[in-house]
């Protein structure tokens, strides 16, 4: 798991952000949803069990790409990812915020996602922040990524052009302290392969998890980070036919003897967004389904698997 003390106190060596530990809650087979999605990532966070003053993660739930890479590291650190407007805080979020008292709240994303003044009111309740941003969406998860994992044996890829791949994928790399870098689907950003290569705060995984298909992350991809020095590392894709099918290979490469399943809707971020620290931390594949239906790959793994318990985030429905 990273070890997030030492980093942060020397970026804001008065506003530390203490990394609790949570012991591994126990899914229920049961619906976690709120009436949007504001309240919907707050009824998960409600579902943690002994994570009481960890850090909080925020992100905006109007956009996808810097909360991929807060929920992988929610999920390293057994903690949660709450949502939150441009400029002003949902009443839910800020209920569960002081329902929770964490020690610190990380902000992901730059001022065009959680604006300022959305930084300044939670500083004026009391909580120490740290935003982590960058450039733009690529940029952000490797700050992500350099800042609060130390030395990851394992770096997972996904494309930063759609979400549905990393939803499932976040789970995965918190369930092993994991980042989540984003790419193009064939080209390496410069923000990623400066990462790679920093001389300070260098990426050096042995092995690299590819999300998708050559589609979304494509072998070129893969053959730029070789050529960064990585030839000796070890790729290895997961994917399958549709969203819905990549999330069973996550799954089952990850949580191969899971008894438990989360369940949120492929066709929407938001809900699985909050859902993938809690599958993380309960230790269950997160799977993607439909609002109304259960997809083929989805409902086989269900049958193959006879999870005892699920959970079902947000608009998802018990199939």
């Amino acid at each position: 798991m990273p070890h997030r003390r030492r980093l942060f106190t020397v970026l804001a060596a008065s506003t530390v952000l203490a990394l609790a530990a949570a012991p591994a809650a126990q899914a229920a087979d049961k619906r976690l949803a709120g009436n949007d999605r504001y309240e919907t990532a707050a009824a998960v966070s409600q579902a943690f069990e002994g994570a009481q003053y960890a850090p909080v993660f925020l992100a905006t739930g109007e956009n996808f790409p810097d909360a991929l890479a807060a929920a992988a590291a929610a999920g390293a650190d057994q903690s949660r990812v709450l949502l939150t407007g441009r400029y002003t805080l949902p009443a839910a979020t800020l209920a569960e915020l002081k329902a929770r008292e964490p020690l610190g709240v990380y902000i992901v994303g730059g001022t065009s996602s959680v604006s300022a003044e959305v930084e300044t009111s939670l500083e004026r309740l009391g909580y120490s922040t740290l935003r982590l941003s960058g450039e733009d969406r690529y940029d952000t998860s490797a700050v992500v990524a350099q800042i609060l994992f130390d030395d990851p044996d394992t770096v997972f890829l996904a494309t930063g052009e759609n979400y549905p791949d990393a939803l499932s994928g976040a789970a995965a790399a918190g369930s092993i302290g994991a980042p989540v870098l984003l790419v193009r689907p064939n080209s390496l950003p410069e923000p990623i392969r400066a990462a790679l290569t920093d001389e300070f705060l260098p990426l050096k995984p042995s092995r690299f998890i590819v999300l998708g298909d050559e589609k979304a992350v494509s072998g070129a991809v893969l053959d730029q980070i070789k050529a960064l020095g990585f030839q000796g590392a070890t790729f290895e894709r997961l994917a399958g036919a549709d969203r819905y099918a990549t999330a069973v290979a996550v799954g089952r490469r990850f949580f191969p003897t899971s008894t438990s399943a989360v369940l949120a809707v492929g066709d929407n971020f938001p809900d699985a967004l909050a859902a993938g620290p809690f599958a993380a931390e309960t230790g269950a594949p997160l799977l993607l389904t439909q609002k109304t239906t259960t997809p083929a790959a989805t409902q086989a793994e269900l049958d193959r698997r006879q999870p005892t318990d699920r959970v079902y985030v947000g608009a998802a429905q018990p199939s």
